[in-house]
């Protein structure tokens, strides 16, 4: 990689510090947690690959870790989300971008959906009492569509679908030079 990249992620199971660190081994880059980051840090790339983790139908931390890439000064970023959501639900996590991200950010801003999986014994007590009164709720509904089938099965206990093949997307873009 010529140009100067830094990865900082914000990770609160391992899934996108997992990714982050297969990201950075295949760029040759570093990798920072986002508590590190600074202005003064972050200043000395041209390039921050900021990853997340989906939560409550948010990309954790973004908000506050685009404040610090505009005060530093930071001309390209790189987005990558990691969720309990199956890659094959293409439609769900173009929605979740576009909630996450104003027109103008979707079309500049290149974006990565990693599915990770779910890791309860890492989650906090406030993300465990969610999950598992969703999982109720899915329990008790009836007529459900395929989708909240596999939803169902899914958030029923603790998984990790992570694969390094789903980087793969985002390190080619990068090697292709895909950010100017």
């Amino acid at each position: 990689m010529e140009r100067k990249v830094i990865i900082v992620y914000k990770s609160s199971t391992g899934f996108t510090k997992k990714y982050a660190e297969m990201i950075a081994k295949e760029l040759k880059c570093p990798i920072i947690d986002h508590k590190t980051a600074t202005i003064e840090i972050l200043s000395q790339y041209e390039l921050v690959i900021f990853g997340s983790r989906a939560h409550a139908g948010r990309i954790d931390g973004y908000k506050k870790a685009k404040e610090l890439f505009e005060k530093s000064r930071i001309k390209n970023v790189v987005l990558f989300v990691t969720g309990a959501t199956p890659s094959t639900a293409e439609n769900m996590i173009e929605q979740f971008w576009s909630q996450n991200l104003a027109a103008d950010e979707m079309k500049r801003i290149p974006h990565f959906y990693m599915p990770s999986g779910l890791c309860y014994e890492k989650m906090s007590f406030l993300d465990k009492l969610m999950m598992k009164a969703m999982a109720g709720m899915m329990k008790k509904k009836k007529d459900k569509t395929p989708y909240e089938q596999e939803l169902e099965q899914s958030i029923a206990s603790s998984y990790d679908i992570s694969s390094p093949r789903f980087i793969e997307p985002l390190v080619e873009f990068l090697k292709s030079g895909g950010v100017q």
